[in-house]
């Protein structure tokens, strides 16, 4: 009949040593090696600490019922102006457009917007040579970072010859300078956005350097060719709500479990080499002791 092993144990000896040994002191020098080497190796290749995360989360936008469309003709002509704000510069805005249309679509119906859609029509007697549309939005982030803001989106388009239409499509993204923190709801921006007396430059210059904004991206422009005064210019925009990339610092706890994690994992190599190597030493006599076995005690 055939013998199979089916257990096996392995024999444990015990070295022992006066505790002022030179066989206690390289015991002592490896331990203390062995726990200082992987903070040193972590350290040195990054550090234990995240400097930063990123998570993916699709903000929840809603369009605020405002809008600025601007377009320029000639140089000596007065621009197309159409929009929700009255007064500028204590100066009243003519809404210069037959129709505009803003409405915002639920298509997978979760209950957050996913598209815009913006629609302007009017007439002209004169070509557009440029088109500005600033749209605002509320942006709000729920998943792990607090956020609530009131953002403006610019879309600028120069006009190099003579068009009847112009749509345009693109994506609505999170422009970051810092990092979000995860502790805390960050409202510092949640605030209404009004063009007042200050030059629509300044306005979009603070919008662009403020640390969190929202901008449109990856913009595509298609437009009709030929141009007719007793038509209507029309402009067709649609943007999409995406998915954003959030750049944040991580809070305490989450650092913390990154770091045990390196620490450990390389800890454990180091345990094993100190095993080995104290074990071939004590083994091979090169460090003085007495040896326990097992079958010796009484």
């Amino acid at each position: 009949m055939a013998i199979l092993e089916i257990f096996s144990s392995n024999v444990k000896y015990k070295y022992k040593t006066s505790i002022c040994s030179s066989s206690a002191l390289l015991v002592l020098f490896l331990s203390i090696l062995t726990l200082l080497l992987p903070l040193i190796i972590v350290y040195h290749t990054g550090g234990f600490w995240l400097k930063n995360a990123v998570y993916m989360e699709k903000p929840n936008v809603i369009f605020k019922q405002k809008y600025l469309l601007l377009a320029e003709r000639q140089f000596d002509a007065l621009p197309i102006t159409c929009s929700t704000f009255t007064v500028y510069k204590e100066n009243p805005i003519k809404d210069d457009c037959q129709l505009v249309k803003v409405y915002e679509v639920d298509e997978n119906k979760d209950g957050q917007k996913d598209i815009l859609k913006f629609e302007a029509h009017f007439y002209t007697d004169l070509p557009l040579r440029f088109i500005r549309l600033l749209l605002f939005f509320n942006y709000e982030l729920t998943q792990y970072i607090a956020l609530t803001m009131e953002t403006v989106v610019v879309f600028d388009y120069p006009i190099t010859q003579d068009v009847q239409e112009v749509h345009f499509n693109g994506q609505l993204k999170l422009q970051q300078k810092t990092l979000l923190r995860e502790n805390g709801l960050q409202n510092f921006y949640n605030r209404s956005m009004e063009l007042e007396d200050r030059p629509l430059s300044d306005f979009i210059s603070e919008n662009e350097n403020r640390k969190f904004a929202a901008k449109i991206t990856n913009t595509r422009v298609t437009w009709q060719a030929g141009f007719s005064k007793t038509e209507k210019f029309v402009i067709r925009g649609i943007i999409f709500y995406s998915e954003d990339s959030i750049q944040y610092q991580p809070g305490f706890w989450q650092e913390l479990k990154w770091a045990w994690i390196q620490y450990i994992s390389i800890l454990l190599i180091f345990i094993f080499l100190e095993k080995r190597i104290l074990e071939y030493m004590f083994t091979h006599r090169y460090l003085r002791s007495y040896t326990i076995v097992p079958w010796e005690i009484k």
